[in-house]
């Protein structure tokens, strides 16, 4: 982390932050104890919390976790929010004390193209200064091979014409397993929001990602889903289709009761209902452009050849001269004789 601030961006945004460096370092401290150790993630502690630990302000601890996300080594995965009243409940029989809030969940990342330094960086050696040295021992160097006279050859002299011919051996490299690309950040939010408002669910996972794989299998990656419309959506197709309602505590699998109803209600790679009003309105919007581009286009059009009409309708009007109209008679009844 000191390679980053130390960089003329990184203490550009610790000056605008308003951060002293060591504040900032007892903060990412914290927040890494906090964390998963083999992941990172899961740092759910409030700013009052690590305030009160490191005996500071709740709003330095707020701007030096801004600041972190700001030099790329921390990302809010799901923002904080108020409890439901069912949820205060469990939070009160859980912990014997009122809460209100949840904290926003957050992930230790590193940025995009950084690589830590290892081995002998680390250090400070330079590894390029003892490349290839040969020191002399006190003793001085042995001027006979150090192999025995009843040392094993290495092959009988008709077992190398023998092996002449024999394919070389092959040497079995193990193969190392592909690096799994990162999951996105929506799904990963989108997967925290979902474990937030089901208490069941984030028991019921063993790790966040085992939900992002789901989530991102059935293709809602860069769909606009958030936890609580995707539940909106999961309730509306239930009760299409109507899925009964059942105890979760009753299923022997309840993450995967969640995945098949999710597979049952929610159609797969579908956008989200306000993502899917805005691409219904642009597609109505260039609809109706390319209606009154025609419009215009056929208008231009019949101006362009107003005087060639007019000059048909001349030629016509003498060919075929109008007729005079009869004048109408008004007929006058009789007067009836007295």
């Amino acid at each position: 982390m000191m390679d980053i601030l130390r960089t003329p961006e990184g203490e550009e945004a610790r000056r605008r932050a308003k951060v002293a460096p060591d504040t900032l370092l007892r903060v990412a401290h914290a927040d890494r104890t906090a964390a998963d150790q083999s992941t990172g993630r899961g740092v759910t502690t409030a700013h009052d919390t690590v305030a009160g630990v490191l005996g500071m302000s709740g709003k330095t601890v707020q701007r030096a976790r801004q600041l972190l996300e700001v030099l790329g080594l921390a990302v809010t995965v799901a923002e904080g929010r108020y409890l439901t009243t069912t949820e205060r409940a469990q939070a009160h029989a859980k912990h014997g004390g009122q809460q209100l809030r949840a904290a926003s969940t957050r992930a230790l990342t590193l940025p995009r193209g950084y690589t830590p330094p290892t081995g002998n960086a680390v250090a400070g050696i330079d590894s390029t200064a003892v490349e290839n040295v040969q020191l002399p021992t006190r003793r001085g160097v042995k001027n006979f091979s150090p192999v025995g006279k009843k040392s094993p050859r290495r092959a009988h002299p008709r077992t190398r014409e023998d092996a002449a011919t024999r394919r070389p051996a092959s040497t079995k490299t193990r193969q190392k397993p592909a690096s799994q690309q990162p999951r996105p950040i929506d799904v990963q939010r989108l997967a925290a929001g979902l474990c937030a408002r089901m208490s069941w669910l984030d028991r019921a996972t063993s790790h966040l990602g085992k939900l992002c794989d789901v989530l991102i299998a059935h293709g809602l990656t860069g769909r606009g889903w958030t936890a609580e419309s995707l539940l909106d959506a999961i309730q509306r197709g239930r009760l299409e289709r109507r899925i009964p309602l059942v105890d979760v505590a009753s299923q022997r699998d309840p993450f995967g009761y969640f995945v098949w109803l999710l597979r049952a209600t929610v159609d797969a790679g579908s956008p989200a209902p306000f993502l899917q009003l805005q691409v219904e309105s642009r597609r109505r919007a260039e609809r109706q452009a390319l209606e009154a581009a025609h419009e215009a286009a056929r208008r231009a059009e019949i101006r362009a050849n107003a005087d060639e009409i007019a000059a048909v309708i001349a030629r016509m009007r003498e060919h075929f001269p109008s007729r005079p109209r009869p004048s109408r008679r008004h007929f006058t009844p009789p007067h009836s004789a007295r």
